[in-house]
């Protein structure tokens, strides 16, 4: 009996394991003394979310865990067999990318982290396409999980990437930063639908909406007069995202992903 899916699945669960463990020993500081949280802190910029919001990797990671062992558990069916053999390999690449990630920007590497996470970020993307390629009606959790996971990569390379242009000094050409950072949210947005009408992944704008939501926390919670524009662009991120997730639904047939043509 041929046991490659099998193996290739339990492969899954170990480099999920891996990335949990390492994703664990940066959150309390275990590599150069800073927890992900404290080299955040030290390059923080008008976009940096509330706190609360990274919870949502809690949720990102529960989802990879019950796909994991579904994949264990479902490995003869059809569809996950499919699955198995068209993203074990990537998803491979993506935990070891995130345990790069991890250590790159515990040691402040902030340019060469924010690297990393643009092809993380390009991986799980394509992950998604491969999910869609083989997606049918009764199937969600894949759908579903990869398209969290990919949603929140999205805010998490803009954080990034601000937090490097912070590290420089970066002087935006003169322009305020609260401009530059209505620029960033917005482009983000135009991302999100790019992703969107590529992937046809309905569940993809949701997480990328919550960042949104603690990126305005995070800023009526510190009031400042300088920045009363920014908390409404804000707010109408999070309502273009919703319709962009709302409609993207509808046009599935009230599906998370459509079945290939």
């Amino acid at each position: 009996m041929n046991n490659k899916e099998l193996i290739k699945a339990w492969l899954n669960l170990g480099f999920l394991v891996l990335t949990l463990v390492i994703n664990t020993m940066g959150a309390v500081g275990l590599f150069n003394n800073l927890s992900q949280k404290d080299v955040s802190d030290l390059y923080s910029t008008l976009i940096t979310p509330a706190p609360f919001t990274f919870s949502i990797w809690s949720i990102i990671y529960l989802l990879l865990f019950i796909a994991t062992i579904m994949m264990i558990v479902k490995h003869n069916d059809p569809y996950y067999k499919e699955a198995i053999n068209k993203i074990s390999v990537l998803f491979w690449i993506s935990c070891l990318l995130n345990c790069l990630w991890i250590i790159c920007f515990s040691y402040t590497q902030i340019g060469l982290s924010a690297i990393v996470i643009f092809v993380f970020l390009i991986t799980l993307t394509y992950i998604i396409r491969q999910i869609g390629a083989i997606q049918t009606r009764q199937r969600w959790l894949l759908a579903a999980t990869f398209g969290m996971y990919t949603g929140w990569l999205l805010i998490a390379t803009v954080l990034n990437i601000s937090a490097w242009f912070v590290k420089i000094g970066w002087d935006g050409f003169g322009i305020a930063s609260e401009i530059w950072s209505v620029i960033i949210l917005l482009v983000a947005v135009g991302l999100t639908l790019m992703v969107v009408l590529t992937t046809k992944n309905a569940i993809f704008p949701i997480p990328i909406a919550w960042g949104y939501y603690g990126i305005y926390q995070s800023l009526i919670a510190t009031p400042d007069v300088l920045y009363q524009l920014l908390p409404i662009i804000a707010i109408v991120g999070i309502v273009l995202l919703v319709m962009i997730a709302g409609f993207q639904f509808y046009r599935n047939q009230y599906r998370l992903m459509p079945e290939p043509l």
